[in-house]
């Protein structure tokens, strides 16, 4: 017998929280936990472009054959052209490649088994704090990793320079993990500025950059967000990006996701290509086809695109409209709470400066879900429940 040694895993943090929601009677009850966009119903809705490229696909799609390791060829070439742009160098020079992945998540796997290849004794340096499975999956494929400074939980501030002084510490050859836009869990995000120094810094040092962008049109637009992938694979030779459709096309059961590889020259990008295809072929063998197959309709049809950059300025909007109310009222009805950089930062995600005491009260007290660290999602916020939210919280700075 072999299935008899092992002792039980804890239940996941989010999914944990998710579970205390639905168990909860409370009327008032509001889910701050998952991180999945919610529109002005607080309702996770499928956007009508998504709908429409369905529709499409059960009239035209003939065949649920299989696809290739490299998934669908339309949403690969989609994919280029949302991280690009039309006319990036390295598109020009033939040294990106693109592989169809089951979702961000996936695409993450794809290159840490691809960095496991080239430099196995690598380190993966990591922001703190992130994204938790960025350390599952580097673990699950055996790369070391270290910590970076990132953000202040505790302070609600981003911590740039200390950031630079522990990546003064990596290796040539190190691989450091960076979010593209919308930091998860903080907000916090680099300025122009900031990724530009960046980028000469990691230059310099021979580090390569390995980019999650899971929240692209999310923090200031399509194209605006895209600028650490495009700025940095300009001024650096290799490059990986790890990107995921779950969110800007709130298709998240479906995975589509994508890995892209930039190296120095094309004739190296065709064999690294070669090898990363190898490792999909070893793990899942080829990627769900569904979800791409949307997004790639979606993305190749001018008036549908238009459509979709429409629907995703409108969800950018209603998050940044409920930072800003948050802060607004916050400041009203508990002037010191110092709430102010909730309206500064991009994406679904923020802390809140709390105790774990305070934290704690939130959630048994009053029914207001969110990790046992103070991260909220944002989008869980609606005009409708964000009064009895901000006075769950400001009655918690009252003597």
């Amino acid at each position: 017998m072999i299935f008899n040694g092992l002792s039980e895993v804890g239940d996941d943090p989010i999914l944990l929280v998710s579970t205390m929601y639905r168990a909860c009677t409370n009327p008032n009850k509001v889910d701050l936990g998952v991180g999945v966009y919610k529109d002005a119903d607080g309702v996770t809705a499928i956007l009508k472009t998504v709908k429409k490229a369905e529709q499409y696909l059960v009239t035209h799609q003939e065949t649920k054959g299989y696809i290739s390791p490299a998934g669908n060829p339309d949403f690969n070439m989609a994919v280029q052209k949302l991280l690009f742009g039309d006319d990036h160098p390295a598109l020009k020079e033939g040294r990106v490649t693109t592989i169809q992945a089951p979702g961000g998540t996936g695409g993450i796997r794809i290159g840490a088994e691809f960095i496991k290849t080239c430099k196995p004794d690598a380190t993966l340096w990591i922001s703190d704090p992130t994204w938790p499975n960025h350390y599952g999956i580097a673990k699950g494929v055996g790369l070391k990793t270290k910590p970076y400074r990132y953000y202040d939980i505790k302070k609600g501030e981003f911590l740039y320079e200390g950031m630079i002084e522990d990546l003064k510490q990596a290796q040539a050859g190190d691989v450091i993990v960076l979010h593209g836009c919308c930091h998860n869990a903080s907000g916090a995000d680099l300025s122009v500025e900031q990724w530009n120094e960046l980028a000469d810094f990691m230059a310099e040092r021979d580090l390569v950059p390995f980019i999650d962008i899971a929240y692209q049109g999310f923090a200031n637009g399509i194209d605006e967000d895209a600028y650490a992938v495009r700025h940095f694979c300009e001024k650096l030779p290799e490059v990986m990006i790890a990107s995921s459709y779950s969110k800007n096309f709130a298709i998240y059961r479906d995975r589509a996701g994508a890995v892209t590889l930039v190296s120095a020259t094309a004739e190296l990008n065709k064999v690294n290509a070669s090898h990363m295809l190898l490792a999909v072929r070893g793990i899942y063998s080829m990627p769900p086809d569904h979800g791409a197959a949307v997004v790639a309709h979606i993305l190749g049809d001018d008036e549908l695109r238009a459509e979709w950059e429409a629907e995703v300025d409108e969800m950018r909007s209603r998050v940044k409209e409920m930072r800003h109310l948050f802060v607004k009222q916050m400041a009203e009805k508990a002037p010191n709470s110092g709430f102010g950089y909730i309206g500064e930062q991009n994406g679904m995600f923020s802390f809140l400066t709390l105790t774990a005491e305070q934290i704690q009260s939130l959630i048994h007290d009053h029914s207001i879900f969110m990790m046992a660290n103070g991260r909220v999602n944002i989008a869980g916020l609606t005009k409708s429940n964000i009064g009895y939210v901000t006075d769950a919280v400001a009655s918690l700075f009252k003597s």
